[in-house]
């Protein structure tokens, strides 16, 4: 995950001695490159980590770090204004606030809770104050009373793991795509030969088990995502059917129109109701005319980024007055 390697290269630059600065997006109007939650670690060396837009703005974000970072400008929040005329150059039409961070050693603490939540997907929360104070709770911790004045709140942590069921075409050429976006994946198939953990580097877990007993091997919460792409009908029935039960964010399968009938009738019969039923992506992916393996691949892609967008709603915002 993104987040996850800015963090742990912040801590790296604590442990060499080195300070660096964290910029995050906590407000945007308008047209604007990125929303809140996007950020950038700019270091002492000049090299910059993520991005909160690219272009003007983060050319500016940059120089203003830089400031921070080498000659004690103070931290907080800094508002560019992105419209014709403005300070950044740029025509988009929108206005941007961006909040410098000073990682020093007072933060080494919640970088390590963060990088903490982060590794074992828990929920936790991470607030900015008005003077760039960066603070990481876990998400039932209660706040200290200087929490109180936090100009910025973010959920963090807690995302699903996506479940691939088939390693088939398609499943070797989607978990890349996946893994390449930020979603954790693990495959699981009932076949030895596809199975090969080498034919998956980048996935989180490589499982074999039968299909017919998920319970014995796996379980899924409901943030986690199930992909099901079995090589069979029936395969694929068994898969929906159990994790169906486990009340997933979200369930997508790989088929055409006569299997959403056999599907949708099995399940019917199967005692689910109507609601569980219709929340079953059948065809899984986004309709851009993909064929092959790897145009499917970014068309399945394609659906769970806009389902992890509506999960996220924007990413994060300024606390509310």
């Amino acid at each position: 995950m993104e987040d996850l390697k800015l963090v742990r290269t912040l801590l790296e630059q604590l442990e060499a001695g080195r300070n660096a600065v964290l910029c995050t997006v906590t407000d945007a109007r308008g047209s604007v490159p990125r929303g809140p939650g996007a950020r950038m670690a700019v270091l002492f060396n000049e090299i910059s980590l993520g991005t909160v837009g690219g272009g003007a703005v983060e050319l500016r974000a940059q120089q203003d770090a830089r400031d921070v970072l080498s000659d004690g400008t103070a931290s907080g929040p800094r508002t560019y204004d992105l419209g014709a005329g403005g300070q950044t150059g740029m025509v988009c039409g929108g206005v941007v606030t961006i909040c410098f961070t000073r990682i020093d050693a007072g933060a080494r603490a919640d970088l390590g809770k963060w990088a903490e939540l982060l590794e074992s997907r828990r929920s936790g929360v991470l607030l900015l104050g008005p003077d760039g104070c960066l603070r990481v709770l876990e998400q039932d911790e209660p706040a200290a009373s200087d929490t109180d004045a936090a100009i910025y709140r973010e959920d963090i942590g807690g995302e699903g793991v996506v479940y691939l069921f088939g390693a088939g075409h398609v499943g070797r050429a989607l978990v890349p795509v996946l893994t390449g976006l930020e979603f954790p994946v693990v495959v699981y198939d009932e076949r030895p030969e596809a199975v090969r953990p080498e034919d998956f580097p980048t996935a989180l877990a490589v499982v074999q088990g039968e299909f017919s007993d998920l319970s014995a091997h796996i379980r899924l919460t409901a943030a986690d995502y199930a992909v099901v792409m079995t090589p069979g009908h029936c395969a694929d029935l068994a898969v929906v059917r159990q994790v169906l039960a486990w009340g997933p964010s979200y369930v997508g399968c790989m088929g055409s129109r006569k299997k959403r009938t056999f599907l949708r009738t099995a399940l019917a019969e199967g005692g689910f109701s109507p609601e569980q039923i219709d929340a079953v992506h059948l065809p899984i992916g986004l309709e851009i005319g993909a064929r092959t393996p790897a145009e499917i691949a970014i068309s399945v892609a394609a659906e769970l980024i806009a389902h992890r967008a509506a999960l996220r709603g924007g990413g994060g915002g300024p606390c509310p007055a």
